[in-house]
Order: C-alpha cells, then structure tokens, then sequence
C-alpha cells in the first residue's frame, strides 16, 4: 500500500488543480476590471493621447511623402500638421457660418413647418390618431400648468388657510468674476486646451516618430524583434489604410450627396455633404446622423412634400451605392475585424469615454486585434474581434455533421463549389473532415450513435451534390471517358470509409462510368463469396485508416480470387501515414493501381487503357513440338524434385545482380509451371502455377528472350490474374534449351514496378541459363551414373 502522505496528495491533486485554474481566472478577470477601471478613470490622459496617435497614423505618410521630395523632417512635419488643422479650423469657421445663415432663415422655416402641420391635420380625419395624440399631449400641458399655480389655488380642500404652508424664495447674491469664470470660460477653455494638448502630441510623435518606435519594440518585444515589428507595422498599416479607405468611402458618399442635394434645392447643401463626410466615420451612429440634417431641411424649406421625398429617396440610393458597392470594394476587409466586434467595440468605448470613444472605437479595436494575433496570451482577443474564420472549413463541416446537420453541410459545400471543382472540394475538405471523424473514432470518442449520425450525415451532403453541374474554365461540361465502363467502390473497413468510396464513385459516374457502392462487408472472408462480381472491370477500396495497408493486402488476395478477371485500385486517402504506408504502393499491395486523392483516383483509373477492361487474357500457343519436349523434360527428370542448393545460388546471385526482388528457374510442364529454384518466394507459398496464366509458356513457345517494361500495358498479360494477385509489373524471361530447339522452361527476373534493361542484360540472362542448362544436364548425368552403379552392384 501506499504511504499516507502519498495518499493524501494524490487525492488533493485534483482539488490543487481546480484551485489554480480558478485562481488564474480571479487574477483574469481582476487584471480585466483594473484595465476598464483605469481606461475609465485616466480618460482626462488617454483621450488626448489616443487622438494624437491617430491622427499621427493618418498624418504619417503625407510627412514621408514630403521627405522624399527633399523636404527635412522638421519643416515637413509643421507644414503637415499646420495644414491639417488649418483644414480643421477652416472647416469650423464654415460650418459656423453655414449655420448663422441658417438661423436667419428660422422664421421661414417656422411657417413652412406649420404649414406642414395644419396640412396633416386636415388631411386626417377627426379622432383619429394624429386628433387625439393632439389632444392629449394639450391635455397633459394643462395638467402640468395647473401643478405650477399658486399655493392659494393649490390648497387642499378642508384645510384652514392659515394653516398652508409658506412659500420661500432663496435668491442668491451677486455673482463675483470667479464665479463667472468657472461657469463660462472653463467650459470653453477645456476643449481648447485638450485640442493644444493633441497638436503638441502629433507633432512631437511624427519628430520622433522611429525613437518613440523602437522604444516601444524594446518595451514591448524584449529579444523578439521580429514579431514585435511586424505587429507594429501590421497595426500601422491596417489603421492607416482604414482611415485612408474610410475618408475615400465617405467622399465618395459626402460629394454626390452634396450635389443631389443643390440639384434636389435643400440649401446649405456643401454644409450637409461636409457632415456626411465627417460624421460617416461614427461607426452606425454617424450616417443616421448625417441623414436626419437634409431630411429636416427638406421639410422646413418646402411647403410641398416632393422636396421631402427627393432627399429621401437620394440618401436611401447613396447608402445602397456605398454599402453594396462602394464599401465591398475600397473599404472591404481592410480593419480585419468582424462586424458584430465593431458594434460592440463601439458600444464599449462609447460608454467609456462617451463621443470622442465613438470616434476612436474602430482604430482602438483594430489595435486590440492585432495585439491578439501576436500575443500568445492574448489570442482570445483575435478570435473574438479578428474577421478570419476561427474554424476551417474542414472543421466547420466536421462540426456540423457532429451536430447532425445536413441542411448546413449542403451549404457549407455549396459554398465551396463557387470557387472549386468538385474534386478538390472533396479532396481539400470533404476527406481531411472525414480523416477528423476518422482520428475521434480511433480516440473512442465518436462511436455507437453518434458514429452512424455522423456517417449518415456525410451521405446525405455527397447524394446532395449529385445533381451539381460542374463546368471546367472553359466552359465544357465534364467529360465522359468511362462509358461502358464497370466499377465497383467499396469501403475498406468502416462507414466512414463508405463515405470516401461514395464520393469517389461520384466522380467516376460523372466521367460515365456505371458504379456501385459496397458495403466493408463485400472484402471480408465471410462476405466475399456472395458479391457478384462477375462483370466488373475494375474494384476500388476506399481507406481513411493509417493502418490500412495490411488490410488492403488481404482483402486484394481475396479479390483476385474471387474475381481473377478485375483490376484492384487501392485509395489510401489518409495524410498522416506510418513507415509503412508511407512506401506503399500498388506492387506491394497486390493491386493494379494506388492513389492517396480521390482526384488522383479518378485520374489515374480515366487514364487506364482500354484494353484493361475490355482484353481477356491470351495464353501462350503450344509449340508444334510439344511431344519432343515433354519427353526430354521427363527424361531429365527434374519436375517435382526438392530444392537444390546450386541452383538457389544461381537466382539469388542474378537477383542481387539484376536488383530484382523475384528470380525463378521456371519448368514448364503440360499443365504447369514448376519453379525449381524461387528467391523472393516463401517456402510455404505455392511453387507452381497453372501453364495457362504462366509468361514463361510465352517464352517456350517463342524460344528468345522475352522482356515486359511494364506487364499492364500488354494486352496479353494486363488481365492476368496470378500477374495481378503477385502485384507483377516487370517480367524478363530468357529459354531453357534442352538442344534441338526443345525449350523446357525459363530462367525469369521479376518486379514489382515497371522497368527495363540493356542489351547487354539481356545477353547476360540468356547466358545464365545456359547455365542453368547445364547444370540441369550434369546433374542428370550424375544421377545416371548413380543408378548405374546401383544396378551394377
């Protein structure tokens, strides 16, 4: 047993753990409220500060502009910012003007106003909801007129008149010039100094503009030098360029609106088109704004109504043009930050710091942003403010059909497809969000239901997509290669794998081939044998698994035997692959084919020839001295006997010396082939084979070496199905000569990927089985002389 103190602290390392975690989460959200607290109660500092850096933001590149054209840094800096306050102040005195004109002309308004309200009045009937909105509001004028009379009038009744309450009247004394300087100056003073404060920060900060930089990169980066710039330049360069595209965006709003609204006759229409400009880069707020100015104008200067309805109708047209067109295609994506961060960004600078936090809401966001993209710590900040999606699309899908939700699935792939082939759809998302399903059913933690719902919901996105029209850059609609063309795709060993062989036979019934789906069942030992495969021209497994390979084998073996005439594609479509699937390949499988894409598949099976669909496999002819020959072969007495060390010696050397996995001396019998000696075939494998599916009859009955680059690309030998079980793509075979042209066998190299070899090699294989041959005769002689000496003795 374990000691009491072990115990103990085992059982109190969980309670640790949770008093940590809740630790950090009161330090979290203790550092949080410090951070609001001092954003709050520091805003007489950060207002000025935080407006200094933004308009040096802005500020910034005309000031480069200039020092590239030879100016020095000091003169470009005060010309700069003169400039733009200049701007500023010049903009105030106009607006002020603009607005002193149009409080001369109040009393007009006044009538057209009142116009308008009689006409509403006559225009609606009696009692009826303008009527009594009238009379309540007089109703409630009175009321309020009848609490502010006289105590005598208000007395309660009952009550003796000596006995009301005196009324007192507190009048103050005359007010000193203190007073009136707190109460009249101050108020001006504050702003104009807060606005001396900022001109001050803005200069300094663009003299010093590389100092204050790599002060900052040091403060902020430490040794990090690389991240801590390009987190400065990434906030430089996404602030600079929204206050860029926002200016042009509400240019492009503010000037046609100004000029609709002289063409409309609104007057003070420059005036409204500038505050359209200005107040646009409000964030909500600031169009809303904006709007109501015009609109108000258009009833006070018009004792008609289609002054009215033109400015309505041209600022609802200039917010479509710009939010629809203009905004997509300038503005964008250049903040990185999401809407719904903008609007909540603005509500909380808003409270903090009320309009000037408004203003400020969007650069501040874009900062916080960015700071969350290069600060491991702070991640959570990119996540929730950042415009990029959290989830990739794989992910997204995966989710969504852990949830079991096809509809959104279909959408989410719907999506996609504008802006991919099919293929690639499935390749890039479809598969790595089946390889995730795939990696939690191996963790056990998607099995039983939850498995099926989520295979389930894979099926239904692929049936989905089956009426999806897909047409190349070009404008064709797909090609169909594959007609006439049987297939069959099954799953390797579960339903997820069912689902990648559904969405390869899409794509090869889209190329015209006739396709059916098979169930993992169809490669199993016990299920094999009641799948008909009889006129299928080609089989391909589907594996998600890293560890399908050894499957794959087995279930290829059970393939060829079942449907010797069928060629087998392998698709192992998993990207995280061990040692061995890594090296696998269609050779080493025992298939015809191997791809690791679904597009690779498809590809691969459109470009097989013809021929190995159609072409059945041609045996050898029998040479027209088959009786010679099989009596010499019987007279050498050779077939059926056991393994002979000088012989394995023979076709172990040329198998090292040709680098081939596979060397036979092969004896071609009536009805067989027996290998006498066979380097890279096991001892408990079968060490003969039918005449029928044997190469090496070939060579007998031509009586030449015989050389095969690649066995697939041979209409005698593409179909043949030991070639095919053995996964054989190369073949070099060289005659047994007995004498007197009587061929007996070959002496054959064999692989497993296609080559080829020189003439020279093929000189030295037949001189190899020269060889052979005569070892063959000696050894017969030997035995000769054996059994004569027995019969003498």
């Amino acid at each position: 047993m374990k000691p009491l103190a072990e115990r103990t602290a085992g059982a109190d390392a969980p309670s640790t753990g949770n008093g940590a975690a809740a630790l950090r989460t009161v330090a979290t959200v203790a550092v949080l409220a410090a951070v609001i607290a001092a954003l709050h109660f520091g805003q007489g500092i950060l207002i000025p500060l935080a407006l200094a850096v933004l308009l040096s933001f802005a500020l910034a590149p005309l000031v480069s502009r200039l020092q590239r054209w030879r100016l020095p840094r000091v003169p470009a800096v005060l010309l700069v910012v003169a400039l733009a306050f200049a701007g500023i102040g010049a903009f105030g005195i106009f607006v002020g003007s603009q607005l002193g004109q149009l409080a001369n002309n109040l009393p007009t308004y006044q009538q057209n106003i009142l116009a308008k309200i009689h006409d509403l009045q006559s225009a609606t009937p009696k009692g009826g909801f303008l009527d009594r909105g009238t009379r309540l509001l007089q109703e409630i004028g009175q009321e309020l007129e009848a609490l502010q009379g006289t105590p005598e009038e208000t007395a309660e009744p009952g009550v003796p008149a000596e006995r009301q309450p005196v009324s007192v009247r507190v009048e103050e004394g005359p007010t000193t010039p203190f007073e009136v300087l707190e109460s009249v100056a101050l108020p001006v003073l504050a702003p104009i100094a807060t606005a001396g404060l900022v001109v001050v920060l803005v200069i300094f900060m663009l003299l010093e503009r590389e100092d204050l930089r790599d002060r900052l990169i040091r403060l902020a980066g430490g040794d990090d030098l690389h991240h801590t710039t390009e987190a400065m330049d990434d906030v430089a360069r996404r602030v600079s360029r929204y206050l860029l595209m926002q200016l042009v965006v509400n240019a492009t709003y503010g000037v046609p609106l100004g000029l609709g609204l002289w063409l409309v006759g609104v007057p003070n229409a420059v005036l409204w088109g500038l505050l359209a400009t200005i107040l646009r880069f409000i964030p909500y707020a600031g169009p809303f704004i904006a709007a109501l100015f015009p609109v108000a104008m258009a009833v006070a200067v018009d004792p008609g109504w289609s002054t009215l309805l033109w400015t309505v109708g041209l600022i609802l047209t200039m917010e479509l043009i710009s939010n629809n067109f203009i905004e997509p295609w300038l503005y964008g994506a250049s903040t990185g930050i999401s809407t719904v961060a903008i609007l909540l960004a603005a509500i909380f600078w808003t409270t903090l710091w009320g309009p000037v936090g408004l203003l400020l809401s969007t650069p501040l966001t874009v900062c916080f942003a960015v700071l969350g993209r290069y600060v491991p710590q702070l991640a959570f900040l990119h996540v929730m403010l950042g415009s990029e999606p959290v989830l990739q699309p794989q992910e997204r899908l995966y989710q969504r059909m852990l949830a079991g939700d096809a509809e959104e699935g279909e959408a989410i792939a719907e999506s996609m497809l504008r802006e991919q082939p099919l293929a690639a759809f499935y390749d890039e998302v479809a598969l790595p969000a089946l390889r995730l399903a795939e990696r939690d059913r191996q963790r056990k933690v998607l099995t039983g239901a939850r498995l099926a719902a989520a295979t389930d919901c894979f099926l239904r996105v692929v049936e989905e997509l089956v009426d999806y029209e897909e047409v190349d850059a070009e404008g064709r609609h797909e090609t169909r290669d594959m007609l006439g063309r049987n297939i069959a795709c099954i799953a390797g060993r579960t339903g997820l794998d069912s689902s990648a062989a559904a969405m390869l036979a899409q794509l090869l019934e889209r190329r015209g081939a006739a396709v059916r789906v098979l169930p993992a069942e169809a490669v199993s030992p016990a299920g094999i044998g009641s799948v008909d495969l009889e006129a299928v021209d080609l089989v391909c497994i589907a594996y998600l698994g890293a560890t399908g390979v050894a499957h794959a084998r087995l279930a290829c073996r059970r393939l060829r035997r079942h449907a010797p005439h069928a060629r087998i594609l392998v698709a192992l479509l998993n990207s995280q692959l061990d040692a061995d699937h890594d090296h696998a390949d269609a050779g080493s499988l025992g298939a015809d084919l191997h791809a690791v894409s679904l597009a690779e598949a498809a590809k691969r099976i459109e470009a097989m020839e013809p021929a190995a669909f159609d072409s059945p496999m041609i045996a050898a002819e029998v040479p027209g001295n088959e009786d010679a020959r099989l009596a010499v072969l019987e007279d050498l007495a050779i077939l059926d006997t056991p393994p002979e060390a000088r012989f394995d010696r023979i076709t172990r050397e040329l198998a090292r010396s040709f680098e081939v996995p596979i060397c036979l001396i092969s004896l071609v019998d009536e009805k067989r082939q027996v290998w006498k000696s066979a380097t890279g075939i096991g001892p408990d494998e079968p060490h003969e084979a039918s005449r029928e599916t044997s190469i090496c009859a070939h060579v007998v009955a031509a009586d030449e070496v015989l050389v095969i680059e690649d066995v697939r690309k041979d209409r005698r030998f593409a179909n043949n199905p030991m070639l095919k079980e053995r996964g054989i793509r190369f073949y070099a075979g060289a005659p047994l000569r007995a004498g007197d042209g009587l061929v007996i066998g070959s002496l054959c190299l064999i692989d497993t990927r296609p080559r080829s070899i020189s003439p020279r090699d093929r000189t030295v294989l037949q001189l190899m089985a020269d060889e052979v041959m005569r070892e063959i005769r000696r050894g017969r002689r030997e035995t000769s002389e054996d059994e004569g000496q027995r019969e003498t003795a």
